[in-house]
């Protein structure tokens, strides 16, 4: 089999390269780029409000999904998601008004939305389901790879980053190109069922994992909510907590290495690339893994992987180690790594906790997770220029040791049901 066969297989398509693009700037170039410009001009604690406002931009994608179902013109919104990040990324370099940062990032979290919102209905909306979890594992894997070259070329830009930003726009033009190779035309939607059509709606679409974030209405919203004492929710509040440990090393990770390691940009940004890119290898082996042992205690070594990797950083910090500089980005590895069984698993699991209507279930532990983003960047630009980053990477720690505690609980009443169900029977 040569190259090409692999790449665009059954459960790929060519719009998936385009697709890469945006992994490549918003998960690769500007998570490395825009902490260093406004760290640099204005401080830590205005980099981790920017970068907040990125992820308060996705908090959009329920809104923007909201409205590409009702219109159906999925493919207008994807062209919109290009075009915000194209203009957005390369109008950042070019000012040092925090305000005006503020919202070209969350307008750049509005348009990285609109596009992975879209993408998971271009497969869960033109596709039977038995091709979901395949294709969404291989659009997953050429995200994950685009996020790895993208930040092995912000090593490249880090010198320059307001050019760099500027590249990175203009990255969105082909991507946006390639992207539309082989979309599937609107007309060609799954249809609604006939009972949907008399009441002059459509058939509720099913989230996807990772990237389909919508929550539905509020009542619906409201509804979850009343779930979270049970098993789920317990779950939910773990997640959370994880959430907070793992985003307080990534928002503002190049400010991290370089302030408490003395580790520049260029080389941090290939340390966090090969995390990424070995990364990519763990996504199929993870739900393998969650269906032979269980998908909680795949969510557990995530976290334990998290805190060995936070806990070696901050030894190294405390002490001021001259061996940091090449230490400290083997213990950073383990964080990237750590993100594919957690949220391959996690997603998962939540499904498998929920008495509830599915969609709803994921859509809130989406959530979960950009609104931990959200506090995190807040948190650790605010912790770092009052205390450090050495506190940061601390309370890191703390937090992914107290994510266990929910996690271990709900593991225990998931085995001990499943000894109930078990024992009436040999009896």
């Amino acid at each position: 089999m040569n190259p090409k066969e692999f790449i665009f297989n059954k459960n790929t398509e060519q719009w998936y390269l385009g697709y890469a693009f945006q992994g490549a700037v918003v998960l690769g170039i500007a998570p490395i780029l825009i902490p260093v410009i406004v760290g640099n001009a204005a401080g830590n604690a205005a980099a981790g409000v920017v970068v907040a406002a990125f992820y308060a931009g996705q908090l959009l994608s329920p809104l923007l999904g909201g409205v590409a179902d009702r219109t159906g013109k999925l493919r207008a919104v994807w062209t919109f998601g290009y075009a915000v990040l194209a203009l957005c990324l390369a109008l950042f370099g070019t000012t040092s008004n925090l305000a005006f940062w503020m919202i070209l990032c969350f307008m750049q979290g509005m348009g990285a939305a609109a596009c992975n919102t879209v993408a998971a209905m271009f497969i869960v909306e033109f596709k039977p389901k038995g091709e979901w979890d395949d294709r969404i594992g291989w659009l997953q894997t050429f995200y994950g790879a685009g996020q790895a070259l993208g930040l092995g070329l912000a090593a490249a830009l880090q010198a320059s980053p307001a050019i760099g930003m500027l590249v990175s726009g203009l990255l969105m033009i082909p991507g946006w190109w390639l992207g539309r190779i082989g979309l599937p035309k609107d007309s060609d939607r799954t249809p609604s069922t006939s009972e949907d059509k008399a009441r002059g709606g459509s058939a509720p679409r099913q989230p996807v994992p990772h990237i389909h974030h919508r929550l539905g209405s509020l009542e619906r919203f409201l509804h979850v909510l009343t779930r979270l004492k049970s098993q789920y929710g317990t779950f939910i509040f773990s997640w959370f907590l994880s959430m907070l440990s793992m985003w307080l090393i990534f928002n503002l990770y190049p400010l991290l290495m370089k302030q408490t390691y003395g580790i520049g940009a260029f080389a941090s940004s290939l340390y966090y690339a090969a995390g990424a890119f070995i990364g990519i290898f763990a996504y199929a082996p993870s739900g393998a893994l969650g269906r032979k042992i269980g998908n909680g205690p795949v969510v557990l070594l995530s976290y334990l992987m998290v805190i060995i990797s936070v806990a070696g950083m901050a030894v190294l910090a405390v002490t001021e180690s001259a061996q940091s500089v090449w230490l400290a980005p083997v213990f950073f590895l383990l964080t990237p790594i750590a993100w594919s069984p957690a949220i391959v698993a996690g997603t998962a699991y939540v499904a498998e906790l929920a008495t509830f209507e599915e969609g709803s279930a994921i859509g809130m532990f989406n959530a979960t997770t950009a609104i931990g983003s959200v506090l995190a960047a807040l948190g650790a630009g605010a912790i770092a220029d009052s205390l450090g980053f050495t506190s940061v990477l601390i309370l890191s720690g703390i937090l992914g040791a107290l994510a266990i505690v929910p996690l271990f609980r709900v593991m225990l009443e998931r085995r001990g049901q499943r000894h109930a169900e078990v024992s009436p029977e040999k009896a």
